[in-house]
């Protein structure tokens, strides 16, 4: 059985055409879809704060300053592998089991220094210094965190 093809200059112009214009199309609403994507997950203004020394975009590294805290609600302490600076009383906190449950970070928030010497059972020399005595900002800084983790 013979299939015979007949083209003509104009129907293969055509389908050229139609299939450029259709893989443009198909990637305008890919990128379309991934900017909307970022757009809609823009950092919670409870966590501008925690700007200044932590990341909390999953794409970006850990700061010098802290470790990024993107998807840390649910995580075990030391979450963010590439930070480094964890402090002994951090990485002890660790090795008790410490995870990141919304009764620790509320408690962490408020006074790191006070929550991981009550965690360790013993007094510290090091820990975050920045603390959040406001319960209303803390409760709103835990809800950011989850908001940024729901975001991928």
């Amino acid at each position: 059985m013979n299939i015979k093809y007949t083209f003509t200059k104009g129907m293969v112009m055509k389908t050229s055409l139609q299939t450029g214009l259709t893989a443009l199309s198909l990637l305008g609403v890919l990128t379309f879809g991934i900017s909307a994507s970022r757009a809609d997950c823009p950092v919670p203004p409870s966590l501008n704060q925690c700007k200044t020394c932590h990341a909390l975009d999953a794409s970006k590294p850990s700061r010098a300053t802290g470790p990024n805290l993107h998807g840390i609600p649910g995580q075990p302490a030391l979450h963010a592998a590439d930070f480094k600076g964890y402090s002994p009383a951090m990485k002890a906190a660790q090795a008790k089991g410490l995870t990141w449950n919304d009764d620790n970070l509320f408690k962490y928030l408020g006074d790191p220094k006070a929550f991981l010497a009550e965690v360790n059972g013993e007094p510290l020399k090091n820990a975050m210094m920045f603390q959040m005595k406001d319960e209303t900002k803390r409760k709103a800084a835990i809800e950011g965190l989850k908001t940024m983790a729901a975001c991928q």
